[in-house]
């Protein structure tokens, strides 16, 4: 075992790395002992103590399917041998923030828990990195489970499928409007905005549990060249219905009128709408009945002016301010 795990780095390895913004842990310093000529588990032990396989091939896999954790000391040790000071490290590396380290001040501490904690491993996207002239393959530390790249157009997931490893959307012109629009919304109304997108995802994906055969949904699956039916395609095949449905639950949320015969009207609304994305309203229904009566009574103490938009109480009560869709969202998970 190398000594430098107990007596600690002095100095940063020769090759120096520059991580990239949302980058996991554990995709950073494999890419970092690479650029040494270092395998994973030679690097750990550069890096601290802990437990591993004795496979070094199956080690040098774990930044694909988990997150590399440390304590303070441990986060010390990597700031060294990355020649990067541990502000720049905590703004780059998301799980080096100090609640999420593992506890104690004692020696440093490295650890790969089963699954990713606080998170999912999304891959970034691979023209990203053409363009950054970064070789490897880099995993972002993602709250959501799937992230898209306006630049290059490609959706990315945690599906750890290669079979794609990503899908472009460039022959889904809807999907790319709205991403677009998605990220108007959370420009413009902030917390508020991605809120209500949560929500919206989720009743779609309760929709599209009830209604998978849907013509529009199916043929965005075989033109991205994905399986109809799979669990990979629902967030891709719903998203532009999702995205304008955020945009309709925030009229909803504007108007401040919650009467039952408001909630009637806005449901009518949607219906209307959902006539046109040539999607079956009796599927979703019931899934926006849920999301209406959680939204039945505005929120207490309503913040003044457009952009500072606060959602209904319950609402409040219920949706995480961070964390994945799912936590941020009112509605149940699926």
């Amino acid at each position: 075992m190398d000594l430098t795990g107990l007596l600690g780095p002095s100095r940063p390895l020769p090759v120096q790395v520059r991580p990239v913004g949302g980058e996991s842990t554990g995709s950073f310093v494999r890419r970092l002992g690479r650029a040494n000529g270092l395998d994973l588990v030679s690097f750990l032990d550069r890096v601290g103590q802990g437990k591993a396989s004795q496979d070094p091939e199956q080690v040098e896999k774990y930044p694909q399917y988990t997150e590399m954790k440390v304590n303070a000391a441990g986060r010390t040790y990597l700031s060294v041998l990355s020649g990067l000071d541990v502000e720049l490290l905590q703004w780059a590396l998301p799980s080096l923030a100090d609640d999420l380290l593992l506890p104690g001040t004692g020696p440093a501490l490295w650890q790969w828990p089963w699954e990713a904690e606080g998170g999912h491993l999304v891959p970034w996207c691979a023209s990203c990195g053409h363009r950054r002239q970064v070789g490897e393959r880099v995993w972002l530390m993602s709250a959501d489970s799937w992230q898209v790249c306006g630049r290059h157009l490609r959706w990315t997931d945690d599906s750890r499928s290669t079979d794609p490893e990503a899908v472009s959307v460039a022959a889904l012109a809807e999907c790319v409007t709205a991403h677009r629009d998605r990220l108007r919304l959370q420009r413009r109304f902030k917390s508020a905005g991605e809120e209500l997108f949560a929500d919206a995802c989720q009743v779609m994906y309760q929709w599209w549990t009830y209604a998978p055969d849907t013509l529009v949904w199916v043929q965005r699956a075989w033109t991205a060249g994905l399986e109809a039916r799979s669990a990979r395609a629902v967030p891709l095949v719903v998203f532009p219905e999702a995205v304008k449905l955020a945009w309709l639950m925030l009229r909803f949320e504007q108007a401040g009128r919650r009467t039952p015969q408001d909630r009637a009207r806005w449901l009518a609304w949607v219906q209307h709408q959902a006539d046109g994305w040539d999607a079956d309203f009796s599927a979703g229904k019931n899934a926006l009945l849920q999301w209406l009566e959680r939204h039945s009574r505005p929120a207490a103490a309503a913040a003044a002016g457009r952009r500072q938009l606060v959602l209904a109480d319950r609402h409040n009560r219920i949706a995480a301010r961070v964390g994945s869709l799912q936590q941020r969202s009112c509605m149940p998970d699926v």
